[in-house]
């Protein structure tokens, strides 16, 4: 499960995007209407960064949440989730998902 911010235009342009191109279904939910006390996240966590709630219970969080989430997706977007993680390009991520997340508000609807 992909727990996005559902105020941000942007994070949903992603979660739709995402969404056509999975293999599978895929379940996407706006954190301000998930109750994260069941997938073991904050409020605070999900004002952050995106996270992925696999089946199992394990979460992962900005880069690495949208890394899993690729890795849902058809070909060629798994071969994106798999480099996205390599130490070299995972460091570049982070930085880049930063930068995103920083500005995510100028994102949102007035």
């Amino acid at each position: 499960m992909l727990v996005y911010d559902g105020d941000c235009r942007f994070c949903k342009w992603c979660v739709r995007f995402l969404v056509r191109r999975t293999r599978r279904p895929l379940v996407c939910v706006a954190y301000q209407t998930a109750d994260l006390t069941s997938l073991g996240l904050s409020r605070e966590q999900c004002e952050q960064a995106v996270h992925w709630v696999a089946a199992d219970g394990r979460q992962q969080s900005a880069n690495f949440a949208a890394a899993a989430a690729l890795r849902n997706a058809r070909l060629p977007y798994p071969l994106f989730g798999v480099l996205i993680n390599l130490p070299v390009i995972r460091k570049l991520a982070a930085i880049a998902y930063g930068q995103v997340a920083q500005r995510r508000q100028c994102a949102k609807p007035n």
